[in-house]
């Protein structure tokens, strides 16, 4: 029987990761490491972070499309390509900059009078810390 990927989600799903966020892998091979997400696609539940989940390829010399001054075609180098893959969002857990744990996403909401001024809110939920995750103008 030949493999089929599974259907996309009909609607983009809320991600509480953000490019720039520092996370911990909480399963898997690369469990416990730390990392920065490189970036983040809510469509397919999905991030990329830095120096987790290295995908190497093995690819040889060749020539490319593009020509240089001479008018030979440029070589792409082979060898060994490191790359890094996208994860599944379920397997990493952000980490609080200020407690420096993995905790949970929680909301809150910043109060004010003026237009545009209750805006939500990233905040740790970790019984200890409770401090926000994003940088709010407050």
């Amino acid at each position: 029987m030949p493999f089929t990927k599974p259907s996309m989600p009909d609607k983009p799903v809320k991600l509480r990761i953000k490019k720039g966020d520092t996370v911990c892998v909480i399963t898997g091979k690369d469990k416990g490491r730390r990392g920065l997400v490189l970036s983040a696609s809510p469509k397919t539940n999905q991030i990329t972070v830095e120096d987790v989940n290295v995908a190497v390829r093995h690819r040889k010399e060749r020539p490319s499309k593009v020509v240089d001054s001479s008018g030979q075609p440029t070589i792409v180098p082979g060898g060994k390509i490191s790359s890094n893959a996208p994860m599944h969002v379920a397997k990493v857990m952000l980490v609080c900059p200020h407690c420096d744990r993995p905790t949970r996403v929680g909301y809150a909401y910043r109060d004010g009078e003026e237009k545009l001024s209750r805006r939500k809110y990233r905040v740790c939920k970790h019984p200890e810390c409770g401090k926000s995750l994003d940088s709010i103008d407050a």
